[in-house]
């Protein structure tokens, strides 16, 4: 038993190569398209065989002293060749996560203005828009309502009597009753803004979603990147056209619409598996997206 344990002892070294070889072998065999392992995993697995081979003894038995350099010789190149691997595979992933990062960022930010859009939509008209056409022409159409208040009301002067006595007016009102008192329109807005008028200004007035969030002045504001309608239903990388399905869903005997809007080209290596970017389902009835932020 001892004798066998010794002679087992002695091909530890191999045994564990081939372990490890056939393991990385496997590993890379078993990548299907989608998910396909890094060639770098096949030469590795393949090169730990080959040195389990050589550590065997009676391979080693019969390797002369040449062979035994030349074969160290092309050990020694071929570590240098696989840490020089390594490092450009590592700085390599490092630019490329940086990449991913960015491409992500944009895409994400495109869907959450389509997401901004559709929910106004939704506020104004209780449904989603079924077509980005759609979308595009209420994005510009004037049918947001926009509440102006101007003026408060005190103690002297509260609300339901200011009403009675005619001093909730309209926005539209304002020229002709400056033009009553002989003021310009600019003085009386300044007089009610200041509360040093009885008159209250009380009003929903109409813009248009692209007016309230997607001018320069309101993406910069808000600290946000540039809009482009034109460019709102495409990918900004691909130029693909983001796929976008409405349905509806029944929730407490109530049914609720929904929409699901998905990046059809996600941004990754070839015949890796890669996570598509998206927002709202189907089948429930929610607008959240798949990103982290």
């Amino acid at each position: 038993m001892e004798k066998f344990f010794n002679e087992i002892n002695k091909y530890v070294i191999s045994i564990l190569l081939f372990l490890g070889g056939f393991g990385f072998l496997a590993k890379y065999l078993s990548g299907d398209a989608l998910e396909s392992q890094p060639v770098a995993m096949l030469y590795a697995s393949l090169a730990m065989i080959a040195v389990g081979i050589v550590a065997m003894p009676v391979v080693l038995e019969k390797l002369n002293q040449q062979v035994y350099k030349a074969l160290l010789a092309v050990g020694v190149i071929s570590a240098a060749a696989l840490a020089y691997s390594v490092f450009y595979s590592v700085d390599e992933e490092i630019e490329f996560q940086a990449t991913q990062k960015a491409v992500n960022a944009t895409t994400i930010q495109r869907l959450k203005d389509i997401r901004s859009a559709q929910e106004s939509h939704l506020a104004v008209y209780g449904t989603f828009a079924e077509t980005f056409d759609s979308l595009l022409r209420f994005v510009q159409a004037p049918v947001v309502p926009v509440e102006f208040n101007m003026g408060s009301f005190h103690d002297t002067l509260p609300e339901a009597q200011s009403r009675e006595e005619g001093y909730v007016i309209k926005r539209a009102d304002i020229a002709l009753i400056a033009e009553e008192k002989d003021m310009t329109e600019e003085g009386l807005l300044d007089l009610i803004m200041e509360d040093m008028s009885p008159y209250k200004v009380r009003d929903t007035l109409y813009t248009s979603f692209y007016n309230e969030n997607f001018t320069p002045e309101a993406r910069t504001a808000q600290r946000l990147p540039q809009v482009s309608l034109d460019s709102l239903p495409f990918n900004p990388y691909t130029g693909e056209r983001f796929v976008m399905k409405t349905g509806a869903v029944e929730v407490g005997r109530v049914w609720q619409p929904t929409i699901l809007v998905q990046d059809p080209t996600p941004f990754g290596r070839e015949k890796v598996k890669k996570d598509t970017l998206r927002f709202g389902s189907l089948a429930e009835a929610h607008r959240d997206g798949n990103w982290r932020n």
